[in-house]
């Protein structure tokens, strides 16, 4: 349902945890979740996916999104990233009093191009890493 509407050429992780945004009875957006294996720190979850249709871009509902399963994980004890080139999201989260930035620059491609078939990567594209305030510390 999301797929046509997402700019990553690979499939979707089966392991991640998904939820979704209902408006009015519709579903308008998913985000999906994964354990994010790092050697020295325990306990990180990033966005694996986050796509919103369209006709519901631009009106908060990623950002509400974003927070409320990032509060989900920070209850349990975790950390909660996302890793995003989207320059709307970008900007959100740049300017959320409840995201940190800890990483922006560009993903240098080894190879030429950045398309895989018809679909975009993130190679060359500037990318930010941002992570969810932990408030319950």
């Amino acid at each position: 349902m999301f797929s046509k509407h997402h700019y990553l050429s690979h499939s979707h992780n089966d392991s991640a945890n998904i939820f979704i945004a209902i408006v009015n009875d519709l579903i308008v957006g998913f985000i999906s979740v994964l354990h994010f294996p790092h050697p020295k720190v325990k306990n990180i979850k990033k966005v694996h996916r986050l796509v919103i249709l369209p006709d519901y871009q631009g009106i908060g509902i990623g950002i509400k999104l974003l927070n409320e399963v990032g509060k989900i994980y920070l209850k349990q004890k975790n950390r909660f990233n996302i890793v995003t080139s989207s320059p709307s999201l970008i900007n959100s989260l740049k300017n959320s009093n409840e995201w940190k930035c800890i990483r922006f620059s560009r993903v240098v491609s080894q190879s030429k191009g950045s398309t895989v078939g018809n679909m975009q990567t993130s190679q060359n594209r500037l990318t930010a890493s941002f992570e969810l305030k932990n408030i319950y510390e």
